[in-house]
């Protein structure tokens, strides 16, 4: 089985999918992805309660989760018998088969495996686990829907998107592809502006392809980007931009 929660949500069975349009609306797209993020765990109604409604949880909550939970477990198992919500005490957890793909759980691994990969000088292994992260996270989560919890997640998947870029950068370079890598790190810099690893790795592919007087253009958009919150740059990248043009 396969859950993707990055993106559309959505189940593939090893015969039948369910996508958001089969679930209950917007709510029951909230619920399925609170039960598989916390599926370690049960969760319970009061928590669920308050990931579904925030602030605005119903009079009648506890009989409109009823009837919500009960939707989304027939849904959930369209795409696998074996994939039930139980009732667990004072809520419900999510039980998904042995070995069932869960696209987030993959993001959160792959970039893990690109840091042991990386101190093990394993650059193309590193290269292919930062791709595979960066594609995942790049998704997004729940697109349209607030909430501190669904906030949260946005802010890991961006943090496993900005480390997979930068670590995609890393092993263009390594690999002596500097148009590749000054792609990468724009890219890491459209998503991050005020990031400044991905203005030390601008600077490090333009003067790998030979481009040292891009340089000064990269530091001074830095310096600008860093200005808006009263920041300046790093004595790391300080010392990134002293190499590339002492190297020119």
């Amino acid at each position: 089985m396969r859950v993707q929660v990055c993106g559309e949500l959505r189940l593939d069975g090893d015969s039948t999918s369910v996508a958001e349009r089969d679930l209950p609306g917007h709510l029951g797209r909230r619920l399925l992805a609170y039960l598989v993020l916390d599926r370690r765990r049960p969760s319970g109604k009061d928590e669920i309660a308050t990931a579904l409604w925030g602030d605005d949880v119903p009079d009648a909550w506890e009989a409109s989760l009823h009837a919500l939970v009960s939707r989304v477990r027939t849904a959930v198992a369209r795409a696998d018998p074996r994939a039930v919500i139980r009732r667990n005490g004072g809520g419900y957890s999510l039980e998904l088969p042995d070995g069932t793909f869960v696209d987030r759980e993959r993001a959160w691994e792959a970039i893990h495996h690109v840091r042991a990969m990386q101190r093990r000088g394993e650059t193309s292994g590193a290269w292919a686990e930062a791709v595979i992260a960066r594609e995942i996270a790049a998704r997004g989560f729940l697109p349209g829907e607030t909430g501190e919890w669904v906030e949260a997640e946005r802010r890991l998947l961006r943090g496993i998107e900005v480390q997979a870029l930068e670590a995609i950068a890393e092993a263009e370079l390594a690999q002596g592809r500097a148009d590749e890598a000054e792609r990468v790190a724009r890219s890491l810099i459209a998503t991050d502006a005020l990031r400044e690893s991905g203005y030390r790795l601008l600077m490090r592919s333009l003067a790998a392809a030979g481009n040292n007087a891009a340089a000064a253009d990269v530091m001074s958009e830095c310096r600008a980007a860093l200005a808006t919150i009263g920041a300046r740059p790093s004595a790391e990248t300080d010392r990134a931009f002293r190499q590339v043009i002492g190297s020119g």
